[in-house]
């Protein structure tokens, strides 16, 4: 096994660390498992897995792709609040689309987050 130590000297686990060992299923076919999940009672994610709002990850296109299959993209915010919430846009020509969008907590919080719900995130 493989442990890398950290500057305060903590271990840590890899990816190569560790292994899912799989077990007796008696399930037949794929069709039979739902792994969707609620995030609250009005959102439902039939493919449980959201984008990381990082810009080399998730802007439009990847927050369409997200909706499509079933998950969710939050559109990064290290851009304007104009050029996020055009990203956000993109992303809602389907009005179905579920879109989450990043704010943070600089001064322009208040003001990205207002924009951005109105653009449909």
């Amino acid at each position: 096994m493989i442990r890398i130590r950290m500057m305060n000297f903590k271990e840590a686990l890899t990816y190569d660390d560790v292994l899912l060992v799989p077990k007796y299923s008696d399930i037949k076919s794929r069709s039979e498992i739902n792994i969707g999940n609620n995030l609250d009672d009005n959102l439902h994610l039939s493919l449980p897995i959201i984008a990381s709002p990082m810009d080399t990850v998730c802007e439009s296109s990847m927050a369409n792709q997200m909706s499509n299959n079933g998950g969710l993209g939050i559109i990064h915010r290290y851009n304007t609040i104009g050029e996020q919430v055009e990203h956000v846009r993109k992303s809602k020509e389907n009005n179905d689309n579920i879109i989450g969008a990043a704010v943070g907590v600089s001064d322009d919080c208040e003001e990205r987050a207002l924009a951005l719900y109105d653009a449909g995130a």
